[in-house]
């Protein structure tokens, strides 16, 4: 289980991605084969200053055919959002929304592989590292980052409002590469009402996007291949973390997570993991983890975990697919108000989905819902601490191509048992590919809404 705390750098989050929450941390391995061959996506994403829409052709040649989208950047009050995550409703955001868009960026600074950190980072004269650009954002700033390499651990510490976020924008979706230096986070995020679209992340250590912020949007981006190569220790490892026990709503929608570590080798490296409150994890692919797909532990409740596809994450003996509990630090919290909806979870060597607690421990609080999931070819099914998982399909579902290392089309063929059966509330309205649902008479379950 990975462990995270309230710290303000994470150069102290040493230590804290400690045991699993299905089983106690043993000695393991790390590193990673780079097997991610036909993961390179390019989709042209303009960035509209005027609307906050994101126009994107999107060329997907891992997962299917070309689709046209076309997807709306929103934000909310922190407390129109827990509010919303109390009552169990939808929380309209980043590409799932379907309300007026954000109020439109005022500022706007450039990076490029061309530019300098010497520059003013104008469009004609843009830096040349996103961390430049990060300690010049204020509230209201868009950071366009232009296509290319940037070998740097990025580092973004600034806050936008609830009205005028800042957002780090890749202009050409996965076409702004950062790859990371060191053993620890390679993007690290401690700026409230930031968004990070877009990117592509990878490189040498632990966790892909760190971040300790509240009312944080992570959408759009590609992150594989971690190398955990500071080897599998109590400081674990993730794709994507919610690392601040006290902050909420971190909103990971829309990203391809694979390759972190390497499946079945370290307990505590797991996909995407949150240990906060609230948040939007939806339409996700996550795929290939060391542990689990989808995680949440610590002070994690109120979170709506939605239309995500996840396969082939952990070993017969460790991880699995989708994992909900709460435990160790800030200690005596309970995970209340979780939903677990519409999800594919298919050939995971473990558990499919589990609510976990220490023994003795009561962690599992009300007000959680597991409903409409499928669940097929795993090593073992829904295993539920307290309530019964509803709508439950056991049933191949039918991907158009199914490859375990990521390269086939994840989207369903047209007699697939996930078409029409997902549940609405609490979902996400647009899909991976930001087509409205539903197409058909009922949501489609998975990432994608094919029918």
């Amino acid at each position: 289980m990975i462990k995270f705390a309230t710290f303000a750098s994470d150069v102290r989050v040493n230590a804290l991605l400690c045991c699993s929450a299905a089983v106690l941390l043993t000695a393991c391995g790390g590193g990673v084969s780079d097997t991610g061959a036909g993961q390179t996506q390019t989709a042209a994403v303009v960035v509209d200053s005027a609307t906050s829409q994101f126009d994107a052709t999107v060329a997907a040649p891992a997962f299917g055919a070309d689709v046209n989208t076309t997807a709306v950047a929103d934000a909310a009050t922190s407390d129109a959002l827990a509010a919303a995550a109390a009552e169990g409703e939808t929380r309209m955001l980043a590409s799932t929304v379907a309300v007026a868009a954000a109020t439109p960026s005022i500022y706007h600074l450039y990076v490029s592989t061309t530019g300098n950190d010497s520059n003013t980072g104008t469009q004609a004269k843009p830096f040349r590292t996103i961390t430049r650009a990060a300690k010049l954002a204020k509230p209201s700033t868009t950071v366009h980052v232009a296509a290319g390499a940037y070998n740097e651990s990025v580092k973004t510490t600034l806050h936008g409002t609830a009205t005028a976020r800042i957002r780090y924008v890749s202009d050409t979706k996965w076409g702004a590469k950062v790859v990371g230096i060191g053993t620890e986070g390679m993007w690290t995020n401690n700026g409230n009402y930031t968004e990070i679209s877009g990117f592509d992340i990878t490189g040498p250590g632990r966790i892909g996007i760190l971040n300790y912020a509240s009312n944080t949007v992570v959408v759009n981006n590609h992150i594989h291949n971690l190398k955990i190569s500071g080897g599998c220790s109590g400081s674990g490892g993730s794709g994507i973390v919610n690392a601040n026990y006290s902050g909420m709503n971190g909103d990971i929608v829309n990203n391809v997570v694979h390759d972190i570590g390497v499946p079945g080798s370290c307990n505590g490296v797991q996909g995407i993991y949150s240990s906060n409150q609230g948040g939007l994890i939806y339409n996700n692919i996550v795929y290939r983890v060391s542990a689990f797909g989808i995680h949440l532990w610590h002070a994690a409740s109120g979170v709506i975990i939605a239309n995500n596809t996840v396969f082939a994450n952990g070993s017969s003996g460790m991880g699995g697919g989708i994992v909900t509990g709460s435990g160790d630090s800030p200690g005596g919290m309970q995970l209340k108000n979780t939903k677990v909806i519409n999800n594919i979870v298919y050939n995971n060597p473990g558990v499919s989905i589990k609510q976990y607690c220490y023994s003795g421990v009561n962690c599992i609080g009300s007000g959680n819902v597991t409903a409409n999931n499928l669940v097929y070819g795993n090593g073992s099914g829904i295993s539920l601490k307290t309530g019964t998982a509803t709508g439950t399909i056991t049933q191949n579902p039918l991907f158009i191509n199914y490859q375990a290392n990521g390269t086939g089309n994840y989207r369903l063929q047209s007699n697939s048992p996930a078409i029409n059966k997902g549940v609405a509330s609490s979902a996400p309205i647009y899909d991976m590919d930001n087509f409205l649902r539903p197409k058909g008479g009922a949501l489609d379950i998975g990432a994608y809404e094919s029918f």
